[in-house]
């Protein structure tokens, strides 16, 4: 039996996660731990983080998933208990190796991180 997540799996993860941000299916698991992200990343307001999330989940692939094997399980209120999905990948649109990681929930994609990523991808060292 295969380890989860599959790959399948992952595709099938972001391929909804697409779906619900371009039908605007979103929330937030954290809003103030966001708040200073957001910050980082330059971005002034919702229309405009959900674009960049749109671009950025289009970005990734399977391989770029860097969660844990199996998935981690939220604590925060809004998705406790729901798969924690996280990728690492070298953003095209940013221009710097990025993370995401999200949940999702009844159809709806809930932030829960989005940063430059602090490692280089697995095996490799740390950047900082």
């Amino acid at each position: 039996m295969h380890q989860r997540p599959t790959t399948n799996e992952i595709l099938h993860k972001l391929k909804t996660a697409i779906e619900a941000v371009l039908s605007k299916r979103v929330g937030f698991a954290n809003h103030p731990k966001i708040v200073g992200e957001l910050y980082e990343l330059d971005v002034s307001d919702s229309s405009e983080l959900w674009d960049l999330i749109l671009g950025l989940l289009k970005e990734i692939k399977s391989e770029d998933y860097d969660g844990g094997r199996p998935p981690q399980l939220s604590t925060e209120k809004a998705i406790k208990g729901k798969d924690l999905w996280a990728f690492a990948w070298d953003s095209l649109r940013l221009k710097k190796r990025m993370y995401l990681k999200f949940a999702l929930k009844d159809d709806i994609f809930y932030y829960v991180s989005l940063h430059a990523s602090k490692f280089l991808p697995r095996g490799k060292e740390s950047i900082k």
